[in-house]
């Protein structure tokens, strides 16, 4: 670790806690950030669009209009 001195001056009690608050704030901030000023994201969050399934009608008609294509 080539930063190892910093921990002569500031106790990693402090330091430590310190350093992973900032890390965290700003990752929240950055995802706050990108979710309010994206429209894809918190559509990735919430599982996507949801497609609608299509009904399998299978009646004579649409396998007589199939057939004649």
């Amino acid at each position: 670790m080539n930063q190892a001195r910093i921990w002569l001056v500031v106790q990693p009690t402090v330091g430590l806690p310190l350093f992973l608050g900032t890390v965290t704030l700003i990752a929240l901030l950055v995802h706050a950030s990108i979710l309010t000023h994206t429209t894809w994201f918190s559509a990735y969050w919430e599982g996507g669009h949801r497609t609608h399934t299509a009904s399998i009608s299978s009646t004579a008609s649409d396998a007589h209009n199939y057939a004649a294509r």
